[in-house]
């Protein structure tokens, strides 16, 4: 049994080496020092790899502001237990509402449960009032 392949009669082998890669007559070999200035670092970068950063599906746009009226009337809601803020937290959160409908801002969410807790807040103290009216 013979270890030489089997070529066709077509076929004749230039030399029986193993070919190299392609191209690799034109690599250079490996310099000693590098050539050229050091390549240019942003400040504040040196540990971050860039293979991690751009390895996503894709740059992403950024998340539009939240109302700020939405956050005021929130913090008016959850201050409900003083007399009267209630009302200032339905009146900020209607007007975050709007705000929210004609900017494409978000807090939408912010908006709809600061209204929740405002109005339960006013009948609480509507219901307060009534009882001690009536009490006297």
């Amino acid at each position: 049994m013979s270890a030489e392949p089997n070529y066709p009669l077509s076929y004749v082998p230039v030399d029986s080496t193993a070919p190299r890669s392609v191209g690799a007559d034109y690599l250079p070999t490996a310099p000693e020092t590098p050539a050229g200035p050091a390549p240019f670092v942003f400040p504040g970068t040196e540990d971050v790899n860039p293979a991690a950063v751009f390895s996503g599906p894709g740059y992403l746009s950024p998340t539009p502001p939240y109302s700020l009226a939405a956050r005021l009337a929130l913090v008016c809601a959850v201050l409900g237990v003083i007399p009267g803020v209630s009302l200032a937290a339905i009146g900020l959160g209607h007007y975050a509402l709007y705000e929210i409908a004609r900017s494409h801002r978000s807090g939408r969410g912010l908006a709809t449960s600061a209204l929740t807790l405002g109005y339960m807040g006013a009948v609480v103290w509507v219901l307060i009032g009534i009882l001690s009216i009536v009490n006297g």
